[in-house]
């Protein structure tokens, strides 16, 4: 087995870990429903992670791992619907509103002006959902969903996402890889000072 497939393979793995949470989920030991949300979660970490530390980076990789994401995010929203009851208040709904229009608008930017679908990588998205990942376990442990700390974390990623907007905005070139708005400046500076001394070797030449 070629080591390069290793994150593909840990994509893989977390997708029947993710679909097993709603059922474990319902169970009376918590345990359990914590083990395989635990392998779900190390399991994302460390595709991503070894991709970018060994360069083994694909196209099909990054594929992969969006859809783990997005069954992950399907699975777990599942699980909260199912197990446990559910008393949102109006500010919850106000903010996942929000947070599907842009990332919608976000889709969208992106086929009308680079003619693909997909979305943006940056850190910011990442890191925001870091939080994310611990209500869950903190929700089943609870027995209820906790307002407060669910509308909190929903506006943080909303931050995340309004830089993925500023990123397809200002990005030349399609790039689901680019980590920030500041790194995309500083890369533009360098092509720029790159530039600036082909030209002058061209001059003197």
């Amino acid at each position: 087995m070629k080591r390069r497939y290793i994150p593909n393979i840990l994509s893989l793995i977390r997708i029947p870990f993710s679909i097993a949470l709603p059922f474990l989920g319902k169970l009376e030991n918590f345990y359990p429903f914590l083990a395989a949300y635990a392998v779900a979660g190390i399991a994302d970490v460390l595709d991503g992670f070894l991709a970018r530390r060994f360069r083994w980076e694909s196209k099909l990789g990054a594929k992969m791992d969006s859809i783990g994401d997005t069954i992950f995010l399907i699975c777990a929203i599942s699980t909260v619907i199912w197990c446990l009851p559910l008393k949102f208040e109006w500010y919850v709904f106000a903010a996942l509103g929000v947070l599907v229009a842009i990332r919608v608008a976000n889709a969208l930017f992106t086929r009308v002006k680079f003619k693909q679908w997909g979305f943006v990588h940056n850190l910011f998205v990442k890191y925001s959902s870091v939080p994310i990942f611990f209500l869950l376990p903190l929700f089943m442990f609870k027995g209820e969903v906790l307002n407060i700390p669910l509308t909190a974390m929903i506006c943080l990623v909303i931050l995340a996402s309004v830089e993925e907007t500023w990123i397809i905005k200002v990005m030349e070139n399609y790039d689901m890889n680019m980590k920030s708005i500041y790194h995309m400046k500083k890369l533009k500076k360098q092509k720029a000072a790159l530039a600036d001394e082909t030209e002058c070797e061209v001059s003197l030449v």
